[in-house]
């Protein structure tokens, strides 16, 4: 009676199987940069969005726009986002309107007063803000999008770069683990 134990081991499998888990990885990360560069483009467009549908006075939402890391990194946020947290809701506000009911800060609106309106000083400023302010809470404001609409005019344009991104990687990793692959397959044996 045979009392071996028999199993098949591969020369050299560890070493292709951490490559998979490099390649892995590596395809994660370019699959990232390849969505950070889509992003990149709904930003610049929602950006021109904005100047088109003439939202811009002051530039401090249409300088908002950004992409950024989230939790790791192969997550990301684009979008605009307030980094005074003075202007919270503007941009949604712009993208949605806003329905009348309810009275925004008149603070918020100083400043866009104050440029808009070429006013020459802070007190006139702090007028028309309020006066802004009672108007919306009154009437709303309406819709001006800009974001959803670069969102739509780039989800092929963001595939087409992740599938770019990813195919370079997984070229250089096919040619790179074809070679280990074929090395072991003459290393197979019982033991």
């Amino acid at each position: 009676m045979d009392d071996r134990n028999g199993y098949m081991e591969i020369d050299g499998l560890d070493e292709v199987l951490k490559g998979f888990d490099a390649a892995d990885t590596a395809v994660k990360k370019a699959a990232a940069r390849g969505l950070r560069k889509g992003a990149m483009a709904i930003i610049a467009d929602a950006q021109d969005n904005l100047r088109e549908n003439m939202s811009v006075v002051t530039g401090l939402l249409r300088q908002s726009g950004k992409v950024q890391k989230v939790e790791d990194e192969f997550t990301l946020d684009a979008g605009f986002f307030d980094t005074t947290n003075q202007h919270s809701g503007y941009a949604l506000y712009v993208e949605y309107g806003r329905p009348p009911g309810k009275m925004p800060p008149p603070a918020e609106l100083e400043q866009w007063a104050y440029k808009k309106f070429q006013l020459q000083d802070r007190k006139a400023a702090r007028q028309a803000g309020w006066a802004l302010a009672i108007m919306i809470g009154r009437n709303g404001t309406e819709p001006h999008p800009f974001f959803e609409p670069a969102v739509r005019k780039n989800e092929k344009r963001v595939e087409k770069y992740i599938r770019e991104e990813v195919r370079k990687v997984l070229q250089g990793d096919l040619k790179k683990y074809a070679g280990a692959l074929r090395g072991i397959g003459g290393k197979l044996g019982i033991r």
